[in-house]
C-alpha cells in the first residue's frame, strides 16, 4: 500500500457504557505540514442496546441517532475508504491508545485490518513534551490544547471534534519538536 509521508488519519470513538460498544466513528484526513484538514468522516454506529443515560449526556448522541444508524463494519468501510484514498500513513493519530484497540477488537472477525499493528498517540507526546519542559502534567485535550495556545474547536466527546482536534494539537507538537522547543 502507497502511503503519503505527509498525509495522516486522526481518529477517536465515542462509546456507550458499560458495555463499551462503539457508537460513533470519528475521523480526519489531514497534511501534518501545512495543517491542513483534506477530508472529515463522521458515523453513528448501532450498539444493539440502549445508550447511558450518562453516555447520552456527556456525547449528546440520542437513541434515535443510534437506532437506525450504520453497522460497525459499515462504518470501517467508510473510514478505510477514506485513509486509503488520501494514501495516508499507515497508524493513525490518536488522543490515547485505545481507540485503535478497540475499533479492531470490535470489528467482526476476518475483517481486513489497514492500520498496523501501531498508533500514534498524541496524548503520550504531549506529556513527554510538558516534561521535557519541566512542566506538570496536563492530559484532557481540551486543557491541553489550551496549554499549546489552540482553542478547542466543536464538541466535546463529539468523534469528529474530537479527532480533528487531535490531529491540530498533534501538528502544533510536531512544529514545536521541529523548531526544538
Amino acid at each position: 500500500m502507497k502511503t503519503n509521508p505527509t498525509m495522516f488519519t486522526s481518529l477517536d470513538l465515542e462509546m456507550n457504557q458499560p458495555s463499551g460498544k462503539i457508537i460513533s466513528v470519528g475521523a480526519v484526513v489531514g497534511n501534518i505540514t501545512t495543517g491542513e484538514i483534506l477530508e472529515s468522516l463522521h458515523v453513528f454506529v448501532n450498539p444493539n442496546e440502549t445508550l447511558a443515560p450518562f453516555i447520552i449526556k456527556l456525547t449528546g448522541i440520542n437513541q434515535e441517532d443510534v437506532d437506525g444508524a450504520s453497522t460497525l463494519l459499515e462504518a470501517y468501510e467508510q473510514l478505510k475508504a477514506m485513509h486509503l484514498k488520501h494514501e495516508a500513513f499507515i497508524n493513525p493519530i490518536t488522543w490515547g491508545g485505545g481507540d485503535s484497540e478497540t475499533l479492531k477488537e470490535q470489528l467482526p472477525l476476518g475483517t481486513e485490518w489497514i492500520f498496523g499493528r501501531r498508533w500514534i498517540d498524541a496524548k503520550t507526546l504531549f506529556i513527554s513534551w510538558r516534561i521535557a519542559n519541566g512542566q506538570p502534567i496536563q492530559s484532557g485535550l481540551s486543557r491541553s490544547m489550551v496549554k499549546l495556545g489552540l482553542a478547542f474547536e466543536g464538541r466535546k466527546h463529539n468523534a469528529k471534534d474530537d479527532a480533528k482536534n487531535t490531529f491540530c494539537i498533534y501538528c502544533k507538537l510536531l512544529q514545536l519538536l521541529k523548531n526544538g522547543k
